[in-house]
């Protein structure tokens, strides 16, 4: 029985495009280094929506990744490793949505 692998493609480069986003935001090395941080100081902005804490801009920035990685995944489904992109990518725009709206329900609820 031979099993059939899905083609290298236009799809695959979904793969990049995610490893890229999750680059972004990623802490390298022992000085945690980021690469959205450090854009977001070189230009800046700020990178916490209220000082030091709060909404973290760059992760919702990332969804820049997200977007174009989930669509390219979802048109190309034939390509080998857009369904691992399809899915992450799914599962960051789902957390670039809900993060940010937990703590004004939070505020609701607790004043």
């Amino acid at each position: 029985m031979t099993t059939q692998r899905k083609p290298l493609g236009f799809g695959t480069l979904s793969l990049l495009v995610l490893s890229m986003g999750l680059a972004f935001n990623f802490p390298w090395g022992q000085a945690n280094f980021m690469i959205s941080h450090y854009l977001f100081n070189l230009i800046n902005l700020p990178i916490y929506s209220n000082g030091t804490q709060g909404l973290h801009i760059p992760f919702v920035v990332a969804a820049l990744f997200w977007i174009p990685t989930f669509l390219i995944a979802k048109k190309y489904r034939a390509h080998f490793g857009t369904r691992l992109s399809y899915n992450v990518a799914g599962f960051m725009l789902l957390l670039c949505i809900i993060g940010p709206v937990i703590p004004v329900i939070d505020w609701m609820v607790n004043g």
